[in-house]
Parts: structure tokens; C-alpha cells; sequence
């Protein structure tokens, strides 16, 4: 069966380092200062919304730029700034006008269901205004750089008097992987500044070999699939390989669950002790110790789908099984094992792992969780949890946590009829 190509977009967070900050702060302010100029002049044109993105640019070009001949037009804008930094600046303001009227008809089409909140509740009314001004990161268009490579990109700034390009340099995080490559297709940078910390993030489209649904390639013979259970232990995640047959093909427990618990655990204890001492502790701190939290727990989220998603390709698995958590299930569950425990990051590995897979190849499933812990993989018979063992009613016992990934998998394999 011939597989389907396709194309994944992710993007890269890059270091800029720069001399040049006021310029990009100038440059900056420009570029919000005509989205806002454009954004005012379309809500006078509604009708131009009717138009495709790009005829609608061209309707906005007319009412504002200069003709061929010199002639200005009647809403001509006064302004030195370049062609692909206005156009970049017309599309972000076409976005936040669609925005806003999908907004504004929703908010309409509900209007009797708000009235019956604000009676209910004693509260107003919620309304939409217009946004008076901007802070959007620039969008480089082709006309803006050039010159991107691994540690370098050339820019198009202001520097007060006119536009010039500017070498700079850039920089990825240690242990990050960018290319930038022949084999990717590089779409529009943005610069995105934070008081002195300028990022480029930079989206990528790469082509990825196979895209085909689980459905189809679930008809493919030699299918594998792998089932994935998360548990609290020191153990993030389970993962077991079966094949059509439910033969199980191999195991692996994705460790690093208590060194994530003693690193968030030592940071917490932190906190709760400088707070008993208000007097020391201050808004900095605060800030700083949950902002170390939140790194810790996305280093050991993407650390897991990372090391689940290798072990899938090393053993040639294109479909991911995983047992579907309800929000209010996961919410009750939260509040049961507490936050910053292994089973905490259960939904943040699943948002990467979705990511990563499909970068691979990889499509993930989801199957209903009952009965995907509370039944023996062997028998299907009733299974009583003793810590992180199970024992069934009819004498198998081992991993519980194993057990759970097993009958995940199995189900996935029934669902779609194997």
C-alpha cells in the first residue's frame, strides 16, 4: 500500500544578538503603528472582508499608496516605510479584524444565552471593543532579510533616519537542534522582543514521508502498535510494542520520575520557606522559583516524548495508542496525586509527543480508559492493584502499570478490528 507525504510546521526559537536594540524597538513601533493605521481604515471598508486576503491587500494598497502616475489617493497614508514590512503589517491587521467580527457574529448568535448569565450572576453585559493600539512581534517578509544561516541572518531596520541592513548574530539554546537546511522550507521570521531579550522565531515546513491514517494503516499486515501508560512512579510512562496478533514485540519503562519529583520538591520547599519570611521574599524571587518549575517540568516533558518516540522508530512503530483522559477526570486525578509528580506532566508529554510523533511519521490514537487497569491483559479478568503490582482473580500478576499499557494497546488493535 502506497504511503501519503505531507508536511509538518515547527517553529525555532533563536537568540538574536544585537548591538542594535533601539533600531528594532523603532522599527518595532513602526510596523504596529501601520497595522493599527490599516486595521482602523478596514473596519471604514468592511466589505473588503468579502475579498481573499490577498485581493483585500491589494483594495488597502489602492485607498493608501501613491499610483503609478504620483497621484495620491483619498485615505493616502503618509508614511517611509518598506513595501514587504507594510504588506506584513496590512495581513496581521486583515487577521485582527476577521477576529474580531468572528467575535462580534458569536457573540450575536449567543446574545440571548448572555443575557440569561448576566440576569443569573447579577453582572453586565461582556462587549468587544477595538483595539486601540499594538505590540505585535515583526513579520519579516522576504523583502526584510536575507542571508539566513545556522549563526547569522541580515536585517532591515530603522535606525532613525533610514532603512538599512544590519548583520547579527544568532544563537540556539544548548542541547537545541536547528537546520536550517536546503531540504526545509523557510517561512516568514518574526522578532520578538522581551525588555532586553530579542528572540527570532523562525517557522520551518519540512516534508514528512508518511502521513497516511491509522485506519489505512491499519489494514497494512505487519502492523505494530505501541501502548503507552503514565504512572506516578519513578517510571513516566510504560510502553509496550504488540503486533497484529497481540504478540507482544518488546518493553520499555521510561524512567527519571523521582529526579523530576526531588527537583520540583527542592524549589517548592524553597518557596514555602521564603514565604514564611515575607520580609525577604520579593516579587523577583516569586517570578524566578515558579519560572524554574515551569523549565524543569518542559525539560523532563520533552525528555520523555523524545526517549517514547525513539523507541518507536528504532523498533519501525508508526501508531501510538494512549488511554483518553476526560478534563474532568484529569482534573480530580490532579488534585488526588498533587502537582509537580511524574503523572503532573501527563498531559504536557502528550501535547509534545503529538508533535514529535507526526514529525516522525508517527500518528497517535486514543482509546476509552475504562477497564485499561482494571482487567488482566491475559484473562480479562479482575485485577486487584497491590502498589505497583496487579494480581487478577485468576492468579496472573506483575507490573501494574505494564498491565495497564498491554490492554491499551490490545484495545487499539480491536477498535480497529485486528
Amino acid at each position: 500500500m502506497q504511503s501519503k507525504s505531507g508536511f509538518y510546521t515547527t517553529t525555532y526559537k533563536i537568540r538574536l544578538y544585537t548591538n542594535h536594540l533601539n533600531y528594532i524597538k523603532n522599527t518595532e513601533a513602526i510596523y504596529n503603528e501601520a497595522i493599527l493605521k490599516y486595521y482602523n481604515l478596514l473596519f471604514d471598508n468592511l466589505e473588503f472582508l468579502n475579498l481573499s486576503n490577498q485581493n483585500c491587500l491589494r483594495e488597502l494598497e489602492k485607498l493608501t499608496i501613491k499610483s503609478k502616475t504620483g497621484e495620491k489617493p483619498k485615505d493616502y497614508i503618509e508614511q517611509d516605510i518598506p513595501m514587504y514590512l507594510r504588506r506584513a503589517a496590512i495581513n496581521q491587521a486583515i487577521g485582527y479584524v476577521r477576529s474580531y467580527q468572528t467575535a462580534l457574529n458569536n457573540q450575536m448568535v449567543n446574545d440571548d444565552l448572555n443575557k440569561k448569565i448576566s440576569n443569573e450572576n447579577k453582572k453586565t453585559k461582556i462587549t468587544l471593543n477595538k483595539a486601540t493600539a499594538f505590540h505585535s512581534p515583526i513579520l519579516l517578509y522576504k523583502g526584510m532579510y536575507k542571508d539566513l544561516y545556522e549563526d547569522s541572518i541580515t536585517i532591515k531596520l530603522f535606525d532613525g533616519e533610514s532603512w538599512r541592513w544590519f548583520p547579527t548574530k544568532i544563537k540556539t539554546a544548548k542541547n537545541k537542534e536547528t537546520k536550517i537546511n536546503e531540504n526545509v522550507e523557510v517561512l516568514s521570521p518574526s522578532i520578538v522582543v522581551k525588555k532586553e531579550l530579542v528572540m527570532l522565531h523562525i517557522p520551518i515546513k519540512e516534508e514528512i514521508e508518511d502521513v497516511t491514517p491509522i485506519k489505512i494503516r491499519m489494514q497494512q499486515e505487519n502492523i505494530l502498535v505501541c501502548g503507552i501508560s503514565f504512572s506516578n512512579t519513578d517510571s513516566f510512562a510504560v510502553c509496550t510494542i504488540l503486533d497484529e496478533n497481540k504478540n507482544i514485540i518488546k518493553a520499555k519503562f521510561i524512567k527519571g520520575g523521582n529526579e523530576y519529583r526531588n527537583a520540583t520538591h527542592t524549589i517548592l520547599a524553597k518557596i514555602k520557606k521564603h514565604k514564611q519570611n515575607s520580609q525577604k521574599f520579593t516579587q523577583r524571587d516569586h517570578k524566578h522559583y515558579w519560572e524554574k518549575l515551569n523549565n524543569i517540568s518542559d525539560y523532563y516533558a520533552h525528555k520523555v516524548s523524545k526517549e517514547i518516540i525513539n523507541f518507536c522508530t528504532d523498533n519501525n512503530t508508526k501508531i501510538i495508542s494512549i488511554a483518553d483522559m476526560e478534563e474532568d477526570v484529569s482534573k480530580h486525578f490532579g488534585k488526588k496525586v498533587g502537582k509537580y509528580t511524574p503523572i503532573y506532566l501527563r498531559k504536557r508529554i502528550t501535547q509534545y509527543l503529538q508533535y514529535k510523533a507526526f514529525k516522525q511519521g508517527i500518528l497517535i490514537t486514543r482509546v476509552r480508559r475504562n477497564y485499561t487497569a482494571s482487567k488482566c491483559y491475559i484473562c480479562r479478568g479482575e485485577v486487584k492493584r497491590d502498589g505497583n503490582k496487579y494480581i487478577c482473580e485468576n492468579g496472573h500478576q506483575g507490573d501494574y502499570f505494564f498491565n495497564s499499557s498491554m490492554n491499551i494497546a490490545v484495545m487499539c488493535l480491536k477498535k480497529f478490528g485486528k
